[in-house]
């Protein structure tokens, strides 16, 4: 990428749209992921190349909060009930000197998102030793404090993740979407997710990404999965009015 683009990376303009999860029991309304998105094209569209970018000019927090900001504005918080709004968040980011003082203003200017923000924290190859240091336990324990969730992605990819899920007591776990693909043809899948399911409850809940078969969905709900998202159950989409959540949910 070129150095041009690079500097222009604080300037960049953002937009989010939202994939909603569903409660699979009864198909009710369970939340949103906000998803990132360049429409002047940046970066060719590619989020992890731009945030990696931004993390070699030394500008991933100023990055990465810019989103945050811009995925909870974008968002009608006033409308949510028991859903939850999942924002992503690098764990770095949560390490930053000046994070403490962004999460202060953050809820001052949306007071609305208390308990209802879910931080996804991210994955990344780039930060696989941030998750050692003890501070990041104890900056994970200081917003569930002031009323966010948690949130671990890509679980069941490697020992790793299972690590995390032990050690960081997320309020929930998103299942890997490998598990998702073609699950009704997979007894080994369906084991792994009955595991994961009877591990959690009570603890966390689970989340099964990637659902885009209808015999998948069927299957996770014998299996009982608590939540489920994947194009079949609605595509990343622009908020373009102020009911998005209760026409959506109708």
């Amino acid at each position: 990428m070129s150095g041009r683009e690079i500097n222009q990376l604080p300037l960049v303009k953002m937009e989010h749209v939202y994939q909603p999860m569903w409660n699979v029991t009864n198909m009710s309304l369970f939340g949103y992921e906000a998803l990132l998105r360049f429409p002047d094209g940046f970066f060719e569209g590619n989020i992890e190349t731009c945030f990696e970018r931004a993390r070699e000019a030394g500008i991933l927090y100023e990055l990465d909060t810019k989103s945050i900001l811009g995925a909870a504005g974008s968002f009608p918080l006033h409308q949510l009930n028991e859903e939850r709004l999942f924002i992503n968040i690098y764990p770095s980011t949560l390490l930053h000197p000046g994070f403490e003082a962004f999460i202060d203003q953050f809820l001052l200017s949306f007071p609305h998102a208390y308990g209802k923000i879910v931080f996804e924290l991210s994955e990344t190859k780039f930060e696989d030793d941030i998750w050692e240091i003890k501070e990041l336990k104890e900056r994970v324990k200081h917003l569930k404090e002031k009323g966010f969730l948690i949130a671990l992605d890509d679980i069941g990819k490697g020992a790793a993740e299972l690590q995390k899920m032990i050690e960081f007591t997320p309020d929930y776990i998103k299942l890997d979407r490998y598990f998702a693909k073609e699950l009704a043809d997979s007894e080994e899948k369906q084991e792994m997710i009955a595991l994961f399911i009877q591990y959690s409850k009570g603890k966390m809940g689970v989340i099964l990404e990637g659902i885009e078969q209808g015999l998948d969905l069927e299957q996770a709900k014998r299996l009982h999965v608590p939540v489920a998202q994947g194009y079949l159950l609605g595509k990343p989409q622009k908020i373009t009015n102020q009911r998005f959540i209760r026409d959506f949910s109708a």
